[in-house]
C-alpha cells in the first residue's frame, strides 16, 4: 500500500484547498483537472521535502492523486484490478469492456521503480493496444507509448485526467459514472 505520509500529505493538501470545490469544479468542467493536478503535485512535493527526490514515494503520491481525480470526475474506472493473472493499476472504463471492446478501453499501469518495468509488458499482454495502454511514473520510463511524467513531457502528469475523459469521448464510451443507490 501507499506510505501514510504520501496520503496524508496529498489529502492535507486537497483539504485545504477543498475537497468539494475541486470535485464540483472538475466533475462539471474537466479541463480544470489539469490545474489542480499541477497545483497539488507542486504542494505536495513542496511539503515532501526530501522525500520528493525519491521515485516511489512520486509513484504513490501520482498514484493516490488519480485515484482522487477520477472519483471527483466521475469518470467509470476500475482500480487495482487482476485480469488473466496480470494485476492492473487501473482500467477506464471497466474490466467487462477490456473483454468485450479492448479498443475502447484504457489500461494504466503506475511504474514506481525500475522492477515494475516488467508490470508493462504483462500488462500488454492484456491490453495488447499499444495506444491503449498509458503509463504514470515520477520521472521518464523506457516505454514507445504514452508515459505520463513529472518531468517536461509531451504528457504533462497533469494532463492524464482531462486525457482520459478526451479517450472516452472519442471512442463514444459513455463517460459519465451512473450513480448506485
Amino acid at each position: 500500500g501507499v506510505p501514510k505520509d504520501i496520503k496524508e500529505v496529498l489529502y492535507a493538501v486537497i483539504d485545504d484547498i477543498g475537497r468539494e470545490r475541486i470535485r464540483a469544479d472538475v466533475s462539471s468542467n474537466i479541463e480544470s483537472s489539469r490545474k489542480y493536478c499541477a497545483e497539488i503535485v507542486d504542494r505536495c512535493t513542496h511539503d515532501l521535502g526530501g522525500e520528493a527526490n525519491d521515485d516511489e514515494a512520486l509513484g504513490n503520491l501520482c498514484e493516490a492523486l488519480l485515484h482522487f481525480m477520477l472519483t471527483a470526475s466521475l469518470l467509470p474506472s476500475e482500480r487495482k484490478v487482476t485480469v488473466d493473472g496480470t494485476e492492473l493499476d487501473v482500467v477506464v472504463p471497466s474490466v467487462k469492456n477490456l473483454a468485450k471492446s479492448p479498443d475502447k478501453t484504457l489500461v494504466i499501469q503506475v511504474i514506481k521503480a525500475n522492477a515494475d518495468m516488467a508490470r508493462i509488458k504483462q500488462a500488454q499482454a492484456v491490453q495488447k493496444n499499444i495506444e491503449n495502454l498509458w503509463i504514470i511514473s515520477a520521472r521518464k520510463v523506457d516505454y514507445k507509448g504514452r508515459n505520463y511524467h513529472l518531468g517536461n513531457a509531451k504528457f504533462q502528469y497533469s494532463s492524464v485526467v482531462s486525457d482520459i475523459r478526451a479517450f472516452l469521448a472519442r471512442k463514444g464510451v459513455s463517460s459519465l459514472k451512473m450513480l448506485h443507490g
